[in-house]
């Protein structure tokens, strides 16, 4: 057998969402969070099992791994850090310490590489790379993307003390070339509002996002007090209103497991925007007025960072990532506005794809490795054989039917068309918090109070979160009013007139659905499933959903099955096999 050539393995580890990537001369070989596997969603610890995973996936061993990148650089940013100290002494000092504790845990990575594997710290040759983290962000979407130059856009809670970067695009370069600084960010004046409203544990953004839409923006006046962006001085909150700064910091990591984040709104905001409502009470018109507003007001000010970005770095091809990217909303503004020509938002936008942004921008910038054709999919994950899928099938003592590929997706289509709900887990596991077509449950998009019937049977959550539809690629500007492929659903688009009331358990409250365009040549088994559903109904479109159940997306057979199980889905379509309940 032929020697494995020197690989590299990114690493996002002691933050939320930790993870692995590795990557070879010839591109991606794997890549997977760690909440996968050890079930913990957004686990803050050492990824050791998504280290073992990408390298069982990839076929290599310890000794192949020549390079360690890892998305975090205590030396970036230092003289913000330093005026940072100088003002805040007594908050500064503290926040210094525990940072100091997490670069700690970083010097230590190679060892815990080694240990995590099971091998002698000796074991461990490769050369440890930080790349800061927003360099990671941009690195991830630009090394992925069909553009030989483009402006890099990153943006979210915080990272190496910045929190957005613009970066101009070149070859193998990412330069960076404009940067705001902590503790001015767009994202702590999001997640700040979301907690103001209950929405306080960690990750809860996208929730309020959905219940924007339900309210009016009465209150956008009011948000303007709180965030601005200026093209000389970058992001700029209203410190008065918050408390980050004085506090903990942004994120606190309260077990190896598990990320909270403390309060980060100050005792002003009350007086701007009134009672704050507490998690457990329900939920006000206020509340829908607030998430309303601050979504308004959030768009603004991301596209007038859009624009200032465009202008500083002359390209009108852009690759976007980092937290606050997933606001799907705001970026189909910044497509359907004409801010960019086109646009590559990266399929793993929050901190986990930064280990692929740091593996690649060694890969790279650093080691000269020509760039691969870009990327269009996002299936990265795990795999498991049909022997491995009986052997669950069997376990679960739940009869079970073996087809063959066309015969699965006819059968699967009829479920589909007459109105069944069906869990769909099929080839390599999805990377980045969105399902799309290998884990997924998916149904009918306008069969009569669909989304009631799957929040009621299976998914559980609150009802103004609206489902995802999975297009063809082809359809889009048919059904959307936008014309952009956006494969990693990671855009929202109108959803047109005439098609609202066919596409009914995808529309949300405002008339939108979040889009994912299907291609044959990237997922041909989930394209023909969508081609078969459309011949039967004449809808080209499939509700998609990730396939858990307040967990992370299952991972393994066993766990599909038993969500299946445990769930009121009518049927599963998972590799070669057929399970139904009637």
């Amino acid at each position: 057998m032929a020697p494995m050539p020197e690989l590299v393995l990114g690493l996002n580890s002691a933050h939320a969402d930790s993870s692995a990537a590795l990557v070879g001369p010839g591109g991606v070989l794997a890549a997977i969070a760690e909440e996968r596997i050890n079930r913990e969603k957004h686990c803050s610890g050492f990824p050791g099992q998504a280290i073992a995973e990408v390298l069982r996936i990839s076929g290599a061993d310890l000794r192949d791994i020549r390079h360690v990148a890892i998305a975090r650089d205590g030396r970036a940013n230092l003289v913000g850090k330093l005026a940072f100290l100088a003002r805040h002494p007594r908050s500064g000092l503290p926040q210094a310490w525990r940072r100091l504790g997490v670069h700690r845990k970083v010097t230590g990575t190679l060892e815990r590489i080694a240990e995590a594997l099971g091998q002698p710290h000796s074991a461990m040759a490769a050369t440890l790379h930080r790349v800061e983290h927003h360099k990671a962000h941009i690195s991830s979407a630009f090394y992925w993307s069909p553009f030989e130059s483009a402006t890099g856009i990153s943006v979210d809670g915080a990272g190496d003390f910045a929190s957005h970067m613009v970066a101009r695009c070149q070859g193998t370069e990412v330069v960076p070339v404009f940067r705001s600084l902590w503790p001015h960010s767009l994202g702590v004046y999001y997640t700040a509002v979301c907690q103001f409203i209950g929405f306080d544990r960690f990750g809860e953004e996208y929730k309020v996002m959905g219940l924007s839409a339900y309210g009016e923006p009465t209150l956008k006046h009011k948000m303007s007090e709180l965030v601005r962006f200026d093209d000389t001085a970058g992001i700029q909150l209203n410190l008065d209103y918050f408390c980050h700064q004085t506090g903990q910091g942004l994120e606190v990591i309260s077990s190896e497991a598990e990320v909270s984040v403390p309060r980060l709104w100050g005792a002003s905001l009350e007086s701007l925007l009134g009672k704050p409502r507490k998690r457990d009470e329900p939920l006000r018109p206020i509340d829908y007025d607030i998430a309303a507003s601050m979504q308004a007001h959030f768009e603004d000010v991301y596209l007038k960072l859009v624009a200032s970005a465009v202008r500083r770095v002359g390209s009108r091809e852009v690759v976007f990532a980092g937290g606050s990217v997933l606001n799907s909303v705001a970026n189909g503004r910044v497509i359907n506005e004409g801010l960019v020509d086109k646009a590559y938002f990266h399929p793993a936008a929050s901190d986990d794809g930064t280990a692929m942004g740091a593996a690649l921008h060694v890969a790279h910038h650093k080691l000269g490795w020509p760039r691969t054709p870009a990327v269009r999919h996002a299936y990265w994950g795990s795999e498991f054989g049909d022997d491995e899928i009986e052997a669950a099938a069997k376990a679960s003592q739940m009869p079970y039917e073996r087809l063959d590929r066309d015969a699965l997706i006819e059968r699967a289509a009829d479920f589909l068309a007459r109105g069944s709900i069906m869990g769909w887990f099929q080839g390599r596991e999805e990377w980045g918090p969105r399902a799309l077509g290998n884990r997924s449950i998916l149904c009918h998009p306008g069969w009569p109070d669909m989304k009631a019937i799957l929040n009621a049977r299976i998914k559980n959550r609150e009802p103004f979160r609206p489902f995802a539809p999975a297009i063809l690629g082809e359809r889009l500007s048919e059904c959307f009013e936008g014309s952009h492929e956006v494969p990693f659903m990671n855009v929202v688009y109108k959803v047109k007139p005439a098609w609202r009331e066919r596409l009914a358990a995808v529309t949300h409250e405002d008339g939108t659905g979040r889009v994912q365009t299907v291609y044959r040549e990237d997922n041909s088994v989930y394209y023909d499933l969508i081609s078969a559903f459309e011949k039967r109904t004449q809808i080209p479109v499939l509700l998609n959903t990730s396939f858990n159940e307040n967990e992370p997306i299952v991972h393994t057979p066993a766990q599909a099955i038993d969500c299946f199980k445990r769930t009121r889905m009518d049927a599963l379509g998972i590799g070669s096999f057929w399970l139904s309940k009637g």
